[in-house]
């Protein structure tokens, strides 16, 4: 729904949505600037880098990715005033060939980065096949890149310029780029400025320039191109413009309503320019659209070429940002229906081809019939075709898509064969049917025909049964066994009726076969799909997981399957395999960064993809939800001879593999979680049962050592400093046994929160009498806040966490230094920090200081029980706050810091009251 289509005029919140995704996708990915010609030589690249040393003249870290000047001296020199990223050298048949370096760019992280030529295509060996796989791999990773393209290389528009200029563009990019761009910037010049600059040696030098001008740079070619770039810009500043009034409805309504195409596509080749045509009608409208296409049982078996296109057809729907799909059935109107209501279709888009075909569009079996009598109010448009063209070798080889089913000699021997059989069938019912005619009858040899076409049927299907039944008419002439049949009009009549029965039966025996084929298809998936799930549900923990659908896979599906999987207690690192071992030829190393590039983009890589595609094994990222838990690799795999959706039967297996996967990680996390909580336990009740024996034993040695120190006078001085060494120790472990009982109870759960509102400096107060033995002769600085409100916190405790804090910063601090302490406060938390000027805190250790019995041992004097800590780390739980330690950064020392919850203070009395 519309906003206009809103009674009460609020916006649609299905918009809103979008908007607040597209919002949150923008802050996620980096910026991309696109400088737009409509031809080689109008300025791109000198309009890039003349935006680089804009942005660096601000500060900013501008850096050079690759930059292609072709000799033009301006172009270079405002590319040397920037500093330049060097380039990858890959060897390539004998030769070294310089490409943009992506891993480099990713470590030198500059914060614009300027990528020229964004259609080329990388050499062999790279880790995309195109740049503008590159770019996306920037975005994802938070770039912000400013690149140039022509608009002969968009992919919506590549069979126009065709047409216009006669020139095949090679490389072509996905118009979703344009899309996604933050910022378009028209670089134009005039047709006859550009000639002028080809004629002066400015875009191509020699005999090649010569050459441009006389094919590609025509006048009237510069024009058309120059208008389709204009016409490019100006849908981009529609867009912009109903964005604008969509974000700010109080500017003007936005019209019409959200309208969804569907388009048909078959393997013709033609279909090709019904997916760019529907791209057009569905940017036009401002809709959204789907691309399908419906296999049959036939459509299974159709020859590799067929296959290759239909997935060259979704290919380039998914490049123009459609949504695609394949489904399956024996109606193809039928199934185009059920899905264009399940997906509330508006329209629905069909090619009409050139020639006989066309007239029969109301043919009652033809697709376009079937959806103009259907009874829902669906828009039928029907988009003239271009005339049949050949399949280029090149274009079927350069389908990357391509997992259709090869016509493989086995499948061919099995064909032919089945004709042969067929044949024969036909031959051998005439041949009986001439024994036996004189026992049979007219109807009964009638009778046997329809048998053997009704069997060839069921055994072949609709092709052999059709060659049975023409073979035995032919035979039945050949024969002579028509010489007895009447041969009036109505006995003629009859005898094609019988054959025309014969004929249809045969041939819904054929269909009823091949409904039952796609039936079998759709129940050995599902049954696969079950067999894993079950196998998955009896696994227990990760490894037995991963044996379980290796196993699975290699019974059902017959590939090999091994797994990458990020260390245990975290999602980064080095990605481990498992099994350890694989029989791939490819080196380790690459096997690892396919995979490890796999988990970090959740996307495919290897075979059939373009990334990697050189590895003999498909890597396919395992996620669940948003998540990546780890890479599935398969090998021993030909996608080629593969069902011709298998590809998304396999992410559906690496997603159930990854859930369940996910539910063994939780599961040993609630195992090791249930293990500490036992031990702690454990320990806690042994640490207080031994701390509760220990009390009394150490009170009566330091009641004793006190006695005798009263009554020293004819001990010597030695006899007193032992005296004195007895009973500092003894305080000191009573000072220990009660902090263990202390976090005893606190982690039993059994201390309980008694919350006042103090002020901070009343409990500075009696933290300074506390820590004055610890702390003796210390210079102390505190900053409070002036409105640092009230704390509603247990006062006693809040005491214990600052005692504990400043006896840590004395002890591990200088005596000639000083203690800071400072407070302050936000909207939800009061911050209190205590600054010393010590020795800091080991690296890498921030957070184990905080468990029991973590100690850091410092470099002059002795360090403490290993238990202040933790008890104020208890504490600040308990009361819902945060504490962390971070070192200082340009002067020694640690920085401890702790949160409360800030909470509303109670009303000041009345007076009076």
């Amino acid at each position: 729904m519309s906003t206009e289509d809103r009674a009460d005029g609020r916006p649609d919140p299905d918009a809103l949505l979008a908007q607040v995704q597209r919002e949150e996708e923008a802050r996620r990915r980096g910026r991309l600037k696109i400088f737009l010609g409509a031809a080689p030589g109008v300025g791109k690249t000198y309009a890039m880098l003349r935006y680089g040393q804009q942005e660096a003249a601000k500060g900013v870290d501008v850096l050079v990715g690759i930059v292609e000047t072709h000799q033009r001296r301006e172009t270079q020199v405002m590319a040397d005033a920037l500093p330049t990223l060097p380039r990858a050298r890959i060897p390539y048949k004998h030769i070294v060939l310089e490409e943009f370096d992506l891993d480099a760019a990713l470590d030198r992280r500059p914060e614009l980065l300027l990528l020229d030529e964004l259609a080329h295509s990388n050499a062999p060996g790279s880790r995309h096949k195109k740049r503008w796989q590159d770019l996306e791999e920037l975005l994802d990773a938070g770039f912000s890149v400013a690149t140039t393209v022509n608009i002969q290389h968009l992919e919506s528009v590549h069979e126009v310029v065709q047409q216009i200029t006669g020139v095949q563009v090679q490389e072509t990019i996905p118009d979703r780029l344009i899309q996604r761009a933050d910022e378009v910037i028209l670089v134009d010049i005039s047709d006859e400025d550009l000639l002028q600059r080809l004629k002066e040696g400015k875009v191509y030098l020699g005999e090649r320039g010569q050459h441009a001008m006389t094919h590609f740079f025509r006048k009237g070619n510069l024009i058309a191109l120059r208008q389709l770039a204009l016409r490019l810009a100006a849908d981009r500043v529609d867009l912009e413009l109903r964005q604008f009034r969509q974000q700010n409805p109080e500017e003007g309504q936005r019209g019409g309503s959200r309208d969804r195409l569907l388009v048909a596509v078959s393997g013709r080749p033609e279909d090709e320019h019904l997916v760019r045509a529907a791209y057009h009608l569905a940017t036009a409208q401002r809709a959204d659209w789907l691309v399908v296409h419906v296999d049959t049982p036939r459509g299974l078996l159709q020859r590799p070429q067929t296959q290759a296109w239909i997935w060259n057809h979704l290919h380039l729907a998914e490049q123009l940002g459609a949504e695609t799909a394949r489904l399956t059935g024996v109606n193809i109107g039928a199934e185009i229906l059920a899905y264009a209501r399940l997906r509330d279709v508006t329209q629905v888009v069909l090619g009409q081809t050139q020639g006989l075909r066309k007239f029969l569009w109301w043919w009652p079996g033809s697709l376009t019939a079937h959806l103009l009598n259907s009874e829902r109010g669906i828009d039928v448009v029907i988009h003239p075709l271009p005339v049949k063209k050949s399949v280029p070798e090149d274009r079927r080889l350069r389908n990357k898509q391509y997992l259709g089913m090869v016509d493989t000699p086995l499948r061919r021997r099995t064909r032919n064969r089945a004709f042969v059989i067929s044949g024969g069938l036909g031959l051998a019912l005439s041949g009986l049917a001439w024994s036996l005619g004189a026992y049979l009858g007219f109807a009964g040899i009638f009778m046997l025909y329809m048998l053997g076409a009704v069997g060839a049927a069921l055994r072949y299907g609709r092709w052999p049964s059709l060659i049975t039944f023409v073979a035995a008419v032919v035979s039945y002439y050949s024969f002579g066994l028509n010489r007895g049949l009447p041969t009036t009009f109505g006995s003629l009549a009859y005898f094609a009726l019988i054959l025309s029965l014969i004929l249809l039966i045969s041939q819904l025996v054929a269909r009823s076969h091949e409904q039952e084929l796609m039936a079998r298809i759709r129940e050995r998936r599902a049954r696969n799909l079950y067999q894993l799930v079950q196998a998955l549900s009896g696994a227990r923990g990760i490894e037995g997981v991963l044996n379980a659908s290796i196993e699975k896979l290699r019974q059902t599906l017959d590939v090999t399957a091994a797994f990458w999987l990020p260390p245990t207690d975290s999602t980064s690192g080095a990605l481990q395999m498992f099994p350890a071992s694989t029989e791939l030829e490819a080196p380790q190393r690459n096997l690892r960064a396919a995979a490890r590039w796999s988990f970090l983009n959740k996307k495919n890589a290897g075979m059939s993809t373009d990334t990697l595609a050189e590895l003999p094994a498909l890597f396919m990222p395992m996620l669940s939800g948003e998540r990546a838990l780890g890479v599935m690799m398969l090998s021993n795999i030909d996608l080629r001879q593969a069902p011709v959706d298998w590809l998304r039967f396999l992410e559906t297996v690496a997603r159930l593999i990854a859930v369940a996967l996910d539910s063994a990680q939780a599961s040993l996390q609630r195992t090791e979680a249930d293990v500490r909580l036992r031990v702690e336990q454990l320990q806690n009740a042994l640490l207080g049962a031994v701390s509760h024996d220990l009390r009394t034993p150490l009170a009566g040695v330091l009641g004793t050592a006190t006695t005798l120190q009263r009554n020293a006078r004819g001990l010597t001085v030695e006899e007193r400093g032992l005296l004195e060494n007895i009973r500092e120790q003894t305080e000191k472990m009573e000072h220990t046994v009660d902090r263990i009982l202390h976090m005893a109870a606190l982690q039993s759960g059994r201390l309980r929160l008694q919350k006042e509102w103090v002020p901070l400096e009343d409990l500075l107060v009696t933290v300074r009498e506390q820590i004055k033995t610890v702390c003796t002769d210390r210079p102390f600085q505190v900053r409070i806040s002036r409105d640092l409100p009230l704390l509603h916190v247990d006062p006693q405790l809040i005491v214990q966490v600052l005692t504990n804090l400043l006896e840590n910063a004395c002890r591990y601090t200088p005596s000639d230094r000083g203690i800071e302490l400072e407070a302050s406060a936000d909207d939800t938390e009061i911050k209190v920090c205590v600054i010393d000027h010590g020795y800091g805190v080991p690296p890498g250790r921030e957070e184990e200081i905080f468990l029991r019995f973590s100690q850091v041992k410092p470099p002059i004097g002795l360090g403490g029980s290993g238990l202040g800590l933790a008890i104020c780390a208890a504490i600040i739980e308990l009361h819902g706050g945060r504490i962390w330690v971070r070192n200082r950064v340009v002067v020694h020392g640690a920085v401890f810091c702790f949160t409360v919850p800030r909470e509303t203070e109670p009303p000041m009395p009345a007076e009076g009251d």
